[in-house]
């Protein structure tokens, strides 16, 4: 089933859809393979805060006028890539994808860099399908609302992008 989706920079009013989504698409691929402590941390509230920094870079897919998926690019990187439950397998996330990459393409980016936490495994056979390549894991650092210091296996996808001059 394909969903007719557009995609476009995040607004101001998106921000309850992008948290309320973020929050639960997180927890949803994040909620096993993560500490416990780590994953109680996660509250709509920490989602809140942290999107504002990220606002500049985000992009958001919507059908029928609500969100059901947003990515952010930071440099080189797809920051944070998630889709609601509801439109997984519906070509969402391959549409979403593809319109980042070429947003990273548009902005001279080559080398592009997505992570996916280890043991999450739906993500990481949707990038390898997605023609990103497993460039290894390392102990990627992961956000803490206090700051402090904490890391997880982190799987390293890299993709070199197609030039659009």
């Amino acid at each position: 089933m394909s969903i007719k989706t557009a995609f476009r920079p995040f607004r101001s009013d998106d921000r309850p859809a992008v948290v309320r989504l973020w929050h639960d698409a997180w927890h949803d691929g994040h909620g096993s393979v993560l500490p416990a402590h780590v994953i109680a941390e996660r509250t709509l509230e920490s989602f809140d805060h942290r999107l504002g920094p990220l606002e500049p870079g985000c992009l958001v897919a919507e059908a029928d006028g609500r969100v059901v998926g947003f990515a952010v690019i930071e440099g080189n990187e797809i920051d944070q890539f998630f889709v609601a439950a509801k439109v997984r397998g519906t070509g969402v996330a391959h549409a979403l994808l593809a319109t980042t990459e070429t947003e990273l393409a548009r902005r001279g980016i080559r080398d592009a860099v997505i992570q996916c936490s280890a043991g999450n495994q739906r993500a990481h056979r949707f990038y390898a399908r997605t023609g990103w390549r497993d460039s290894g894991v390392r102990q990627a650092p992961i956000w803490t609302p206090d700051g402090r210091h904490e890391t997880h296996p982190t799987h390293i996808f890299v993709k070199q992008l197609s030039s659009l001059d």
